[in-house]
């Protein structure tokens, strides 16, 4: 009868017993076409998972942001920043690689200052987005080595412009591409 008893409670407990996976961390080399386009880095951080849970993981891109303005028969090209916080969750469970869909919510600021023909053009646009979602694919190429590619749009809240900068110069809504190189700690 103790044999029945204690084989019962081990099933009983495995059921309930699962393997927490410890946080993890990955800093990855971001670039993104668009407009503005981006160059910068990203922080992807998974807090601890069960491996029957869909992940999610919080992702910090920090970067530096330059758009090109053609406009009044003249280029010049602008510099400043972006940064995006968002939440990515990936479709196999347990995992965190495959595909996945993420969305961010999205500053940028950028700044013009060009001297043009003796006629100094300055000015700054800036804008919010809190519909800017991606669909990517995450490639495990090493345990610690990433490749991340992805696919999305950005829908564009323009503050209004500075200086020299009217917003009509610029789309709400545009399309991006982007890739991500990145280490997993």
């Amino acid at each position: 009868m103790k044999k029945i008893i204690f084989i019962l409670s081990l099933i009983s407990t495995s059921a309930f017993a699962q393997d927490i996976k410890k946080d993890i961390v990955t800093i990855s080399a971001n670039y993104n076409w668009s407009e503005p386009t981006q160059y910068g880095l990203s922080f992807e951080f998974t807090k601890g998972f069960k491996a029957d849970d869909r992940l999610t993981s919080w992702i910090l891109n920090a970067s530096y942001g330059q758009l090109q303005l053609d406009e009044k028969n003249f280029d010049i090209t602008g510099n400043g920043f972006v940064v995006d916080l968002g939440v990515r969750t990936y479709k196999n469970k347990g995992v965190r690689e495959g595909l996945y869909i993420e969305n961010f919510i999205t500053h940028g600021q950028i700044n013009f200052d060009k001297t043009i023909n003796q006629e100094q053009f300055k000015g700054k646009y800036s804008y919010w987005s809190i519909f800017n979602p991606n669909i990517g694919y995450k490639i495990q190429l090493t345990k610690n080595l990433s490749i991340d590619p992805s696919l999305g749009f950005n829908w564009k809240w323009e503050v209004r412009g500075q200086g020299d900068v009217d917003n009509k110069y610029f789309d709400n809504f545009v399309f991006k591409a982007g890739v991500k190189l990145g280490y997993t700690f």
